[in-house]
C-alpha cells in the first residue's frame, strides 16, 4: 500500500472515498473543518442534509457525482479511554464497508483530530484486509486498499507522520507473514517445511542461518528437545537466524514454540477441536515476523531469532509418561505428561542459545498452557519475567500496538512445584498454576541470562477485542510487540 501526506487541498482524482473520523457529537465540526468544506459543497450538503450523526459509529454515503465517489464517517464514540485502540477498532469495521463498495484508494482526513496518528490507522487497515486464501481453488475478488493519502494539519511534522505510517505498514505486514505460517495446515508445514520458509527468510534478508537436524542435536545432547519428535516420522529442527548491525551495543535472542502439530502424543488430547493444534506453532511464527521487521528496518541490535520445530505425534517410538530424559545443560526431566512438550523443545533451545551466543537478553514466545487462557482469557498474554526492568519495557511496547501482556508472579515457592522424583525435574506440575509453573520449568536454562517468557495461548488465534483480527485465523501476536520492543531497544 503506497502512503503519502498533502498539508494542502489538492485533491487527487483517483480518490475514491474519503474518511473523516469524528468523536461523539463532533461530526458536524470534523465534516466542516475538513476537504469537503472547501471543494465539495455537494458532498457537504448530502451530508448535512442526513440529519443528526453523533458519530457513536460508522456512516458510509455514497457520492457518485462528487470528486470522492465515497464518503465514510469513521464514528469512534466518546472520546475516552484508549483513543488510540478506538481509532483502531472503528477502522477494522470500516474495512467491511470499504470492500463492500470496493474502495481501493482512500483519503483520510486528520486536519480536525490532532490527537490521532496515521500509524493506527495504518495498522488496522492492514491487518483487517488480511485474508487466508492459499488453499482455496477460487480466487479471491476482494478488492484491497492499495493507495492512502492523508490529509493532516499544518502543524504536524510530515516526515516523522511519514516515518511512522511506514514502520506501522512495514510491522503489520511482517505480521501478515506470520498468520500465513500460522494459518497452514500441519502437512503443509512441517518442521522441515518452516526450516525452509527460514532459509527463505534469510535469503531475502541477507540474515545469517544455521539449522540442526536429529544428528547434530544428538551429538549436542539435547535429549529433551527430540523426546518430543521421537514419536514422529518427521525430523526436528532447530532454527537459527541472525541480524546484525555494525552500530549495535546488545544482542538480544527471540526464541519462539514451533511445534506444527501437536496431537499431545501418548497423553492424547482430545479430538474435539485438535485440528486447531496447527496454531502450536505461532510462537515460531511471532519471532519469525519480528525478525523480518528488524531486518527490514535495518535496525541498530544484533537480533538472535531461535526456532525449536517439531511435530508431537505418536508411534511406537514416542516417548511415555515416566520416561526420563537429560537435556543439554545436564539436568534431568521425567516426563508426567507428554503433553506438556512445548517447554522440552524450548528448554534445550534456550540452554543453547544462552550458552552460545551469549546474548545479553532473551524472551521465549509459546502457546504454552491452556491454563493462560483460564486465567487471562483471549484479550491479553502472560508475562513472567523476574527482571523488572525487563518486564516493563516489554508491556509498555504491546500497549503500543495493543498486544497487551498481564504480568503473573515466579518465585522459589514455585518453582520447587517442578521437582521431579527420579529426575532434576519434572515437566509438568500440580492442577494449578499452570502458566506459572510452565515459566518456572524454563527458568533453569536460561543461565545467567535476562529472561522472559511471554505464554500466547490465549492470544495466537481465537483473539478478542479487535475488530480488525479475524478470530477466526491466526493473529500474528507477538511479531509487532517485539518488533516495537526491539526497534526501542535499538533506538
Amino acid at each position: 500500500m503506497d502512503i503519502h501526506f498533502i498539508t494542502n487541498c489538492e485533491i487527487e482524482p483517483e480518490v475514491d472515498c474519503l474518511i473523516i473520523p469524528a468523536w461523539e457529537n463532533e461530526v458536524h465540526v470534523a465534516i466542516n473543518s475538513s476537504l469537503i468544506a472547501v471543494e465539495d459543497q455537494t458532498s457537504l450538503n448530502l451530508i448535512n442534509d442526513r440529519g443528526n450523526m453523533s458519530g457513536k459509529d460508522l456512516f458510509y454515503l455514497p457520492t457518485p457525482m462528487s470528486a470522492y465517489r465515497g464518503i465514510l464517517i469513521l464514528g469512534l464514540g466518546k472520546k475516552e479511554g484508549d483513543l488510540s485502540h478506538k481509532f483502531r477498532n472503528a477502522t477494522g469495521k470500516a474495512v467491511g464497508l470499504l470492500q463492500k463498495y470496493k474502495k481501493h484508494h482512500l483519503l483520510l482526513e486528520l486536519e480536525h483530530t490532532p490527537d490521532l496518528q496515521t500509524r493506527h490507522f495504518v495498522a488496522a487497515l492492514n491487518l483487517a484486509q488480511y485474508e487466508h486464501t492459499a488453499f482455496k481453488t477460487k480466487a479471491s475478488e476482494t478488492v484491497k486498499v492499495d493507495n492512502l493519502c492523508v490529509h493532516i494539519c499544518p502543524s504536524k511534522e510530515i516526515t516523522i507522520e511519514q516515518g511512522k505510517a511506514n514502520r506501522a505498514q512495514t510491522f503489520t505486514e511482517c505480521a501478515n507473514f506470520a498468520r500465513d505460517l500460522g494459518n497452514a495446515p500441519g502437512n503443509a508445514l512441517t518442521p522441515k517445511i518452516l526450516a525452509d520458509k527460514a532459509r527463505e527468510l534469510a535469503k531475502v534478508t541477507e540474515s545469517e542461518i544455521e539449522v540442526l537436524g536429529e544428528k547434530e542435536m544428538k551429538k549436542l545432547g539435547m535429549g529433551a528437545l527430540l523426546s518430543v519428535s521421537a514419536g514422529s516420522s518427521e525430523e526436528a529442527q532447530l532454527i537459527t537466524l541472525k541480524h546484525t548491525h555494525p552500530s549495535a551495543n546488545k544482542t538480544v535472542a527471540i526464541v519462539g514454540k514451533g511445534v506444527t502439530f501437536d496431537s499431545g502424543g501418548i497423553s492424547l488430547k482430545p479430538g474435539k477441536g485438535m485440528q486447531e493444534m496447527k496454531y502450536d506453532m505461532c510462537g515460531a511464527a511471532a519471532v519469525l515476523g519480528a525478525f523480518k521487521a528488524i531486518c527490514e528496518c535495518n535496525a541498530a541490535i544484533n537480533v538472535i531469532c531461535v526456532v525449536p520445530s517439531s511435530e508431537n505425534l505418536v508411534n511406537g517410538e514416542a516417548t511415555k509418561p515416566g520416561d526420563i530424559v537429560t537435556a543439554y545443560n545436564g539436568k534431568t526431566v521425567e516426563i508426567y505428561n507428554t503433553d506438556a512438550e512445548g517447554r522440552l523443545l524450548l528448554c534445550d533451545a534456550m540452554a543453547y542459545t544462552a550458552e552460545t551466543h551469549k546474548p545479553d537478553i532473551m524472551v521465549d514466545v509459546a502457546t504454552l498452557t491452556g491454563a493462560c487462557i483460564v486465567a487471562l482469557g483471549h484479550e491479553m498474554s502472560a508475562i513472567i519475567t523476574e527482571d523488572e526492568d525487563l518486564k516493563s519495557e516489554l508491556i509498555e511496547a504491546g500497549s503500543q500496538v495493543h498486544e497487551r501482556l498481564w504480568p503473573l508472579p515466579i518465585n522459589d515457592d514455585y518453582k520447587a512445584l517442578l521437582k521431579g522424583n527420579d529426575a532434576d525435574l519434572c515437566n509438568i506440575g500440580p492442577a494449578y498454576a499452570g502458566t506459572v509453573t510452565a515459566a518456572c520449568f524454563l527458568s533453569n536454562f536460561t543461565g545467567d541470562t535476562r529472561w522472559a517468557h511471554l505464554d500466547i495461548a490465549g492470544t495466537a488465534w481465537g483473539m478478542k477485542g479487535c475488530s480488525y483480527i479475524n478470530e477466526n485465523l491466526a493473529s500474528g501476536f507477538g511479531t509487532r510487540l517485539l518488533a516495537k520492543w526491539l526497534m526501542n531497544i535499538s533506538e
